[in-house]
């Protein structure tokens, strides 16, 4: 009788979850991805955040204890380099970090905020020294060891912090194309009263490792930790509560830690993958985009607290589809994840191609999505990472440790 009233139960909670995933799946079909327009307008609220607590906490913390160190030791290393994802905006994470610290026991300069490669790439060590040359703590033409002009058992005179938030914009994959990073070094190794801080992808300092042995210069090295859902939900909560039905959010699944634990999962704990895999979760009803062109404007209750608030719809995360590639397509996806950011006339000259020559090649990978296209440069779209590094191991390519 109890057997009997146990199946009956198993029989009845089935049928019910059964009903429920119906009801879901239904519900998903009837809806539709975002158009253009409106998920820039969200791509937009997101960049105007500030970078995840625990990156910013992250750096801190490690610096302090460096820096605390080097000014306590003589023999201490003199610089951190933190490393991420090649799609990852480390300069942006750095700065935001370094912004907030409000009690820094040293004073922080940056000399190379972020530079552009020149249109020249070979004169980019003519670049770094000019941008060096108005800090005379630095005296870069000096190339003795600076710390010789001070007092050696003084530690007074290290107070002085230097900023590289994007080593990867220093160099370019040519010949002579990294002589602008073998002059920062030893700029860096001969003046010990500055402590240097580097950001930098995996990728690149890998590369950058084989070809002129960074690591030997700058040995203390750090991984920008892991996102985990939880994290990624706080992160992005100020901008997801404003546009997510609260109807969905309390009723369906409460705080949704599979959602968020699903999406850290797949974007590998990467801020950036993280919220294009999201931006591609969300799904509007179709009726609101009925008018073909015209998208709706994005109308959050906090911009405008008396009007209509926008609500969108959430379906499971996951990576987009992959297209098919040949090898030229890899090598030249591959240069991009080594530099970053690139102008077309710099990612030819790294293939040791004209413009003409790669011209169509970057049309079809800007129409497939693995490119995007920002401010004249071009970068490999994030949510498409994962895919992409499996994809150049596979075929023999030498990928980052991220």
């Amino acid at each position: 009788m109890i057997q009997g009233f146990m199946w009956s139960v198993r029989q009845t909670v089935q049928s019910w979850f059964s009903q429920a995933q119906a009801t879901v799946s239904e519900t998903e079909e009837e809806l539709v991805p975002l158009p253009d327009v409106l998920e820039n307008q969200l791509a937009q609220k997101i960049r105007a955040l500030p970078s995840p607590e625990i990156y910013q906490s992250f750096i801190r913390e490690e610096l302090a204890i460096a820096i605390e160190t080097w000014q306590q030791n003589l023999d201490a290393p003199n610089s951190l380099v933190f490393l991420g994802s090649p799609v990852e905006p480390i300069a942006a994470i750095l700065n935001d970090g370094l912004r907030q610290w409000s009690d820094a026991p040293v004073n922080i300069i940056t000399p190379l905020p972020c530079m552009a490669r020149p249109e020249d790439p070979l004169v980019s060590i003519q670049q770094i020294r000019d941008a060096l040359d108005p800090y005379t703590q630095l005296d870069p033409d000096n190339q003795e060891d600076a710390d010789e002009q001070l007092d050696p058992d003084s530690l007074d005179a290290r107070q002085t912090v230097v900023l590289i938030p994007c080593l990867e914009q220093c160099f370019l994959r040519c010949i002579g194309g990294w002589e602008g990073i073998e002059y920062l070094r030893d700029v860096a190794i001969h003046h010990r009263h500055c402590f240097w801080v580097i950001g930098c992808s995996h990728w690149a300092w890998n590369f950058l490792d084989f070809v002129c042995q960074v690591s030997a210069y700058f040995s203390e090295v750090k991984s920008l930790p892991e996102l985990n859902g939880e994290v990624l939900k706080e992160w992005l909560d100020p901008v997801v509560k404003t546009v997510i039905a609260a109807q969905a959010q309390t009723e369906e699944d409460g705080d949704r830690p599979d959602y968020w634990h699903s999406l850290a999962s797949k974007a590998l704990g990467v801020s950036s993958i993280a919220v294009n895999i999201w931006l591609q979760s969300l799904r509007i009803d179709p009726e609101l985009v009925a008018d073909g062109d015209k998208s709706p404007d994005l109308n959050l209750a906090s911009d405008n607290p008396e009007g209509e608030e926008l609500i969108l719809h959430e379906v499971k995360p996951s990576l987009p589809s992959f297209p098919s590639l040949n090898h030229g397509d890899r090598y030249l996806l591959h240069s991009l994840l080594i530099h970053g950011r690139m102008t077309r006339a710099h990612l030819a000259f790294s293939l040791g191609q004209r413009e003409g020559q790669i011209q169509s090649q970057i049309q079809a990978l800007l129409r497939t999505g693995l490119l995007e296209r920002n401010d004249g440069c071009l970068s490999v779209q994030p949510s498409h990472y994962v895919r992409l590094k499996t994809e150049l191991a596979n075929n023999n390519f030498f990928v980052g440790d991220d």
